[in-house]
């Protein structure tokens, strides 16, 4: 499953503190620069892929400087931080092959 959230820049020390905690260690959480996505330039997108449970601790650790997206900008994003990832594995294919 993945989330997805804004979070302020000022707070970006959190991103550190969620892949120290055992759980969320262990779970995918990528950050992107939300100027690239029009949510602004003051935030940072946090992408999580991982269980329901890590999840849950996100949102209970967290939730107080998180900001949930709404679905439909959640897909978008996340439709285009894929195919940017899809690009970059292309390329370094290309490079490398």
């Amino acid at each position: 499953m993945y989330a997805m959230y804004l979070l302020k820049k000022s707070d970006r020390a959190i991103i550190d503190s969620m892949l120290s905690d055992d759980l969320l260690g262990r779970q995918t959480i990528t950050q992107k620069d939300g100027s690239n996505f029009s949510v602004g330039d003051e935030n940072l997108i946090i992408l999580y892929e991982g269980s329901e449970e890590g999840n849950a601790r996100i949102k209970q650790l967290f939730s107080e400087k998180l900001k949930t997206l709404d679905s439909r900008t959640t897909k978008e994003i996340y439709d285009k931080i894929k195919e940017e990832d899809a690009r970059a594995e292309g390329g370094l294919g290309f490079l490398f092959g």
